[in-house]
């Protein structure tokens, strides 16, 4: 089960997760970001602060999540990965694609007063 808060804070998204990421999911997890990227914001950021797991399927949507931001010019980030997933996300080479960063830095970077 997922449940997906979005945050607008001016050119800034905040897509907060809560759950796991399976392909059970999937579509909520799509239709969530479709909505955002309709939208066309300078930001997206993933919000993995509640995501404790994430299977296969999920993480090479969010492959085709990054293709797509980079397609329309949006900077697409995720913040607050649990240590286990940062781990897999180095080791399949996702943090070459899409930064990972602490919450601090998120806010230091994108938002203007945190």
């Amino acid at each position: 089960m997922i449940s997906i808060n979005t945050d607008r804070l001016g050119p800034v998204v905040v897509m907060h997760f809560h759950g796991t990421l399976t392909r059970e999911v999937l579509k909520d997890m799509e239709d969530a970001w479709d909505d955002e990227v309709d939208a066309v914001p300078e930001v997206i950021a993933l919000d993995f602060r509640d995501v404790a797991q994430i299977d296969s399927i999920c993480i090479n949507h969010i492959f085709k999540m990054a293709r797509t931001a980079e397609e329309k010019n949006i900077t697409l980030v995720i913040y607050d990965v649990f240590e286990s997933l940062k781990k897999i996300f180095e080791v399949i080479k996702l943090n070459k694609v899409i930064p990972l960063m602490t919450r601090q830095q998120f806010e230091k970077a994108y938002l203007k007063n945190p």
